[in-house]
């Protein structure tokens, strides 16, 4: 089993304490200012702006793509979930989170092969599985749900997943910092590739729905 661990802090543009109703969200919510980065910088320098931010262009990109980070080393995302000031934490209930750590179950025989590196993983989401939120009752509770299969029933959700050490192993000349810091963080990068719906819509969705593959722990700094 492929397991990627992100960590993440409440109060941060990527809502983690929202889980329970947006899922996992990126920092584009609503596809952010610019909903097909892609198609204007191309996948390589998107990808290797994300992973190593060294100018004000290169951090717009950063800012403007719906990339999330994750890692298959979870001491490395434990190093994230202190932060900078190096706080200490311990495990808490989710009315007391301050932080999550975020896991993904992913099988590797799911997985389809794109290109050396990339992948790409497809699966249902399942709002049944959403723990009740005392922010909500009753009929509201029934509104949230997937925006996609609300007009689609049983559509298949896709992820784009790029393990980036393997991705940049041949660029490592030409980005030698992304790829030294991708083979640091045991880095992979985890893109929703659903389509945003609606009229005059582009671009893809930026968050990942709720679903059986992936769980949330919570933690609160002492």
């Amino acid at each position: 089993m492929l397991q990627l661990y992100r960590s993440d802090q409440r109060g941060r543009k990527t809502v983690p304490e929202k889980f329970n109703t947006f899922g996992i969200a990126s920092k584009q919510l609503n596809s952010g200012d610019d909903p097909e980065p892609f198609k204007k910088y191309g996948w390589i320098r998107t990808i290797t702006a994300h992973i190593h931010v060294k100018a004000p262009c290169e951090q717009f990109i950063y800012d403007t793509t719906h990339y999330l980070s994750f890692t298959t080393d979870k001491a490395q995302a434990m190093v994230y979930l202190a932060g900078s000031a190096k706080r200490s934490f311990v495990h808490c209930n989710r009315d007391e989170a301050e932080a999550y750590l975020f896991t993904l179950n992913i099988n590797p025989t799911e997985m389809s092969l794109l290109q050396k590196g990339v992948y790409r993983y497809t699966f249902f989401c399942n709002y049944l599985r959403r723990e009740a939120d005392p922010k909500f009752s009753g009929f509201l509770q029934s509104l949230i749900s997937c925006d996609i299969c609300s007009n689609y029933p049983g559509y298949t959700h896709q992820l784009l997943l790029i393990d980036a050490s393997t991705y940049l192993e041949d660029l490592s000349t030409e980005y030698p910092e992304a790829y030294a810091n991708a083979n640091r963080d045991s880095e992979w990068l985890v893109m929703p590739a659903d389509p945003v719906i609606g009229p005059n819509a582009k671009g893809f969705q930026s968050r990942i729905p709720i679903a059986d593959f992936w769980n949330v722990s919570f933690f609160r700094y002492l």
